[in-house]
């Protein structure tokens, strides 16, 4: 359901992941910024939602919402990530 690409990151930026379908899934821009292409906040509620919001834009391209959705499990690495990234972004900041 990705619609979205960083076509060019900021000038400056820190590709920090990649994959074949998207050149720049996430960025850190100097020292005070980071952008993703990916929702760690989404829990399987939201992600079934999203795919129904889009689905009659998901069957024109010729894909079943029912079963993306239906495919969707949770994500219980995405918690701990988002965490680490708290803590990380903190220690870089501290006093």
């Amino acid at each position: 359901t990705h619609v979205q690409t960083v076509l060019r990151p900021p000038e400056g930026a820190t590709v920090l992941a990649r994959s074949e379908q998207d050149h720049c899934h996430a960025f850190r821009w100097r020292d005070r910024a980071w952008g993703v292409q990916f929702h760690p906040e989404f829990a399987t509620h939201h992600m079934r939602g999203y795919v129904a919001f889009r689905g009659d834009e998901l069957r024109q391209a010729g894909r079943c919402p029912t079963r993306i959705a239906r495919d969707v499990t949770a994500a219980p690495q995405a918690r701990k990530l988002l965490r680490r990234f708290v803590k990380h972004a903190r220690g870089l900041h501290a006093p």
